[in-house]
């Protein structure tokens, strides 16, 4: 849903609906002004936002009021060397979801403030565009900044051989380039608060579906630059966002000691799990965690030397770490109790 077809209707528009947030009384003489147009064009596009559900109109013609409808649309483009996530926040996006339930504002809140935290500190850019859209049946938020891209920033700054690689430990939590001032906990818990979170960025896409539980990873014809997260939320989840924290922290602690690895994300195209360097690949950093679930969702197989990698040797290596594999088929499992033995029944 657009405000407007052309950059001057867009405008007007916008004016008209921050005009009516701020509570302003001359409203229709103020937008004459700035856009030197007739009070027929004014109320031309007043009429429009009333049908768009964007603002609602009460009174007779006379005395006709305004103010904000269900439907809320925020945009704009920020310095990123001159603004703090918290303001931006508080002063242009937290209407979009008044008068929603305190679970949905508080997914919102969060991830805004996590993910433009994380353009602002990481991605070497000048500056951030961010869009906000709610409807009845969604809430849209996109943050895209110019910097240097998410996963090419990952892959140098950790040594990485592979942008790729950055996905899949995205997808593990606890990863930052900025340990002394990041946990490295906001991209994991943002994209599983939210039903559909997506990141792109170079030539590569990173998303999580909510409904299926699933990372997944794809790749574009072109190189996108800079980095582009979009968020989508659907206004009756009851999904809480403290469930979120508590399905992977512990209980007593409150750490974030639980993670899911999604291990489709280290086959690239063509490959199979077969060796020990893939398997070095894929546990690495786990350590950091107490109980670990190795996703073997949309894995046909696994070689010996693999799984002998991370359930014997890794495993024998790091005895306090729990190490659970789930959705594995029958020759996963096979491989799986080969190495560890008749006593082995899918987990470790």
């Amino acid at each position: 849903m657009k405000l407007g077809n052309t950059p001057q209707s867009q405008a007007v528009r916008r004016f008209l609906i921050d005009a009516v947030r701020s509570g302003k009384k001359n409203v229709i003489t103020d937008a004459c002004a700035q856009f030197s147009i007739s009070r027929q064009s004014v109320h031309r596009h007043l009429s429009h936002l009333v049908e768009q559900g964007f603002l609602e109109s009460h009174g007779t013609t006379r005395g006709r009021t305004y103010r904000l409808g269900p439907n809320r649309q925020q945009d704009g483009t920020y310095d990123l060397s001159a603004i703090a996530e918290d303001r931006v926040y508080s002063s242009d996006f937290a209407y979009i979801v008044d008068g929603l339930p305190r679970n949905i504002q508080d997914i919102w809140h969060y991830g805004f403030t996590e993910i433009l935290n994380n353009a602002i500190d990481h991605s070497g850019g000048t500056q951030v565009e961010i869009q906000a859209l709610r409807t009845d049946d969604e809430l849209l938020l996109e943050i895209r900044d110019d910097g240097e891209g998410i996963f090419k920033r990952i892959a140098r700054l950790l040594d990485l051989g592979d942008p790729r690689e950055a996905i899949l430990e995205l997808s593990k939590g606890k990863l930052t380039t900025a340990p002394e001032n990041h946990t490295g906990e906001g991209i994991f818990f943002t994209s599983r608060a939210f039903d559909l979170f997506l990141i792109v960025s170079g030539e590569l896409r990173f998303h999580h579906l909510q409904e299926s539980d699933i990372d997944m990873m794809g790749h574009l014809e072109t190189d996108l630059g800079g980095t582009r997260v979009i968020m989508l939320l659907h206004p009756a989840t009851q999904r809480t966002l403290a469930s979120v924290f508590d399905a992977f922290t512990d209980a007593e602690t409150h750490d974030f000691s639980k993670t899911v690895v999604p291990i489709r994300l280290a086959l690239y195209e063509g490959d199979q799990l077969v060796s020990r360097s893939q398997a070095k690949r894929i546990m690495n950093r786990v350590e950091r965690f107490k109980n670990v679930m190795l996703d073997f969702e949309g894995v046909e197989g696994v070689g010996r030397s693999f799984a002998d990698e991370v359930f014997r040797v890794f495993a024998g290596q790091h005895p306090a770490l729990t190490i659970t594999a789930i959705n594995t088929n029958p020759q996963v499992q096979k491989e799986i109790a080969r190495v560890l033995g008749p006593a082995a029944n899918g987990s470790a």
